[in-house]
């Protein structure tokens, strides 16, 4: 996604970070440098933030199976390497978590630079497990990844169609018959 770079470096994490991690908004928030490992390519998502008033409140996730690892893909490592802390908050001062006001006026300001098509953080959330399941991943380790403790809000909530996917069937199955 060539249009990340036309956004201020803040902006920039933020939006990659649900782009190449498909973590819930409240994860990303929660999301803390010590939470990287660099070497084995994995972040580890450990707590997430929710609101009240307002006012972050830091937490676990959103379940049990959401205490999870997420591969740390290359582009992303790129985007973050360069702002590298030992520890703190990724997004916001480094301190605390940024307040719901913040981080509804950061999306509102990356809405006016490049273009969403009207997406919440959640559809890259959506964009993400699809992209894996359709990626030749076992749906297992796609359910891990997305964090959920069923199989069925993986494939039936998160996963959706491919047009590409299905033309690309249309060869393996054609390829069956001769």
């Amino acid at each position: 996604m060539r249009d990340l770079y036309l956004l201020e470096s803040s902006d920039r994490m933020l939006l990659a970070l649900f782009l190449y991690t498909g973590m819930r908004r409240g994860e990303v928030l929660g999301f803390r440098w010590e939470n990287i490992d660099w070497k084995r390519r994995l972040i580890f998502v450990e707590q997430a933030v929710t609101f009240h008033n307002n006012q972050p409140i830091l937490g676990d996730p959103k379940s049990e199976a959401g205490k999870r690892s997420i591969p740390l893909d290359e582009r992303l490592v790129n985007i973050l390497r360069p702002h590298r802390q030992i520890n703190g908050f990724i997004i916001g001062d480094g301190l605390r978590p940024v307040t719901e006001r913040t981080f509804i006026r950061t999306w509102q300001r990356i809405g006016r630079s490049i273009n969403l098509y009207d997406a919440t953080s959640h559809v890259f959330r959506h964009t993400y497990l699809t992209i894996a399941a359709s990626s030749g991943l076992d749906i297992k380790t796609v359910q891990a990844i997305a964090g959920h403790a069923d199989i069925q809000m993986t494939m039936n909530c998160y996963v959706h169609k491919r047009e590409e996917k299905i033309i690309e069937a249309n060869d393996l199955i054609s390829g069956s018959f001769t």
